[in-house]
């Protein structure tokens, strides 16, 4: 078919790096008769990928799904992602709204597409396969995508954390297969250095697999065949996390950067949220993984305001962050998800409080990374060109640091070394919104 003749479809991607994968894998699944919209071109279709793990991620798909139709009069919209599954008939009563199709059927989006453009309406205006076993998504061209793409290999969750709704969207933990995820890292490694490994509990992978696998397995897989030059873990449960694989040869593949949600640091809070570990328990992953990986970079999530949460307990909190060398650490206040025991628990904290206790744990958490960047001062990093801008190259070494550097010699996608220190390179989260695009 003629690309000019095709129907326009714009992506709007919300939310995690699962959500926006699946967003892009949407993008390459359209079928015949659909392309991409280019920037600042029309669109005949919107596809809004939406976010519900906060009340404000969810206001945001909201006003994000009303803004598309704003800005694209007569294009039709499908809203997919997890706040789909929350609010399906609000979102379907939306003006301009198509159909809502609720994860984890994202695969048929290419044929609820091709029967609205037929003039027919799918089988029910809000599509739902949770429940079923649905087929994964074919990934994105890794060609055509971001200097360092994310794969996602894993989806679901089996864990039921007081506080998340995640689970109620995105249905039982379900793994790619190894030989599947060997292929498309692989696939990954043959145009790019580094691939980021992603999944909603993506230390769960292979759980479910028969035979059952591990995250280890796969490292391992991927070493022994050369599969890929990196590979970046996205957030992993602090228990699940392949301490042991850190000391082996095949450990070399993973970047020195892991993501371990803490929450709290209180044992009772931690209790009231179902998690499986205790403070004391992070803290001997964070000592291990930086006995075998010194100066990796570790990164948290920590939730204050919790239903119960005292001052003793978040004063427990800012302790065990001080006692760590973290990287960053994200901090969220508590928001009652529908469907989730935290919601209905009693005695949550005032918003004054937890708006002082969030400023607290922020400062808490810039101490700790401007300490963190003031460590690479001196070093040699292994830094992977993720983009150009006149003389100036911006890239993310292993440690996760943003950098900027003398772009000489460089291209996109490259795998350079620079130094902390030298003339023209700088470090920090800081460089990244200095280097973004205007």
């Amino acid at each position: 078919m003629d690309a000019s003749r095709a129907d326009r479809v714009t992506v709007v991607a919300l939310g995690c790096r699962v959500g926006r994968t699946d967003a892009a894998s949407m993008a390459a699944a359209l079928g015949p008769g659909f392309r991409v919209a280019q920037p600042g071109e029309g669109a005949d279709w919107v596809l809004v990928a939406t976010c519900s793990v906060t009340s404000d991620a969810a206001a945001s798909s909201r006003q994000a799904v009303r803004r598309a139709a704003r800005e694209h009069p007569g294009a039709r919209l499908l809203v997919a992602g997890c706040h789909a599954a929350f609010e399906s008939e609000l979102l379907a009563g939306i003006p301009g709204v198509a159909a809502v199709v609720e994860p984890p059927d994202h695969a048929s989006i290419p044929a609820i597409l091709a029967r609205l453009r037929a003039g027919q309406r799918p089988d029910v205006a809000i599509a739902s396969a949770r429940g079923e076993a649905p087929a994964w998504d074919a990934p994105p061209d890794p060609a055509a995508g971001p200097a360092r793409p994310v794969l996602k290999i894993q989806d679901g969750c089996d864990a039921r954390c007081a506080y998340c709704a995640v689970p109620l969207a995105r249905g039982s933990s379900r793994s790619l297969g190894l030989e599947e995820s060997l292929a498309r890292i692989t696939a990954v490694g043959r145009v790019r250095p580094e691939v980021v490994l992603a999944g909603v509990d993506l230390g769960a992978w292979g759980r479910d697999l028969s035979p059952r696998r591990t995250l280890a397995e796969l490292v391992r897989a991927a070493s022994a065949s050369r599969a890929v030059q990196r590979i970046r873990l996205s957030s992993v449960e602090p228990l699940d996390l392949p301490v042991g694989l850190l000391g082996e040869e095949a450990g070399a593949l993973l970047c020195e950067h892991f993501h371990l949600p803490l929450q709290s640091g209180s044992d009772q809070v931690l209790a009231a949220m179902r998690r499986p570990y205790r403070a004391a328990d992070y803290v001997r992953v964070v000592e291990a993984v930086l006995r075998a990986r010194p100066g990796a970079a570790i990164g948290a999530d920590v939730v204050t305001g919790f239903p119960g949460e005292t001052e003793v307990d978040h004063r427990a909190t800012l302790a065990l962050l001080g006692g760590l060398s973290l990287a960053y650490v994200h901090v969220f206040p508590f928001s009652p998800r529908p469907g989730t025991a935290a919601a209905a628990m009693p005695e949550r904290p005032r918003i004054p409080d937890v708006k002082r206790r969030a400023a607290e744990l922020r400062d808490r958490a810039a101490r700790s990374r401007t300490a963190f960047v003031d460590g690479l001062r001196g070093r040699e990093l292994e830094v992977v060109v993720e983009r150009i801008r006149g003389p100036i190259a911006l890239g993310t070494s292993r440690e996760y640091a943003p950098v900027l550097f003398p772009a000489a010699g460089c291209a996109r996608g490259d795998r350079v070394r620079v130094r902390h220190g030298d003339p023209g390179v700088d470090f920090g989260r800081e460089v990244a919104r200095a280097a973004a695009p205007s």
